[in-house]
């Protein structure tokens, strides 16, 4: 059985994480939209899954937007293009291609696994 995904693991929120985005760039030229209210549902090193009310088709046009964020105490800003979409319950679900350094990479990977640590351990305490 193949997968799609070629990555070393995907991170899925229990809680959605609280995002801001908007949209810098669609084809290729460069935009400046409002900015947009989202959840992180998933995220890897090479993408991320979120949910927004907003309707954005992603195709035919190539479509880059920015998305700001929290992960612990670090704040995050990556640009991602979007890659689908899907609506379910009047939301709309949008897979993203995060357009990452090695560095930034490597500091996301560590502040999910810190993440990963605090939230397990508080789930825990509360049982």
């Amino acid at each position: 059985m193949r997968f799609k995904r070629q990555e070393a693991f995907r991170y899925q929120f229990g809680q959605p994480l609280p995002c801001a985005f908007r949209i810098v760039r669609v084809d290729h030229k460069e935009i400046e939209s409002d900015k947009g209210e989202a959840e992180i549902h998933d995220i890897s090193p090479r993408g991320m899954r979120i949910k927004t009310s907003l309707d954005i088709p992603p195709r035919p046009r190539e479509i880059q937007i920015e998305v700001t964020f929290m992960l612990n105490d670090v704040e995050f800003s990556f640009i991602g293009t979007l890659v689908w979409q899907r609506k379910a319950n009047g939301e709309y679900y949008y897979g993203l291609q995060l357009l990452l350094s090695f560095q930034q990479e490597e500091i996301l990977v560590r502040e999910i696994k810190r993440y990963a640590v605090l939230h397990n351990s508080r789930q825990r305490s509360s049982i």
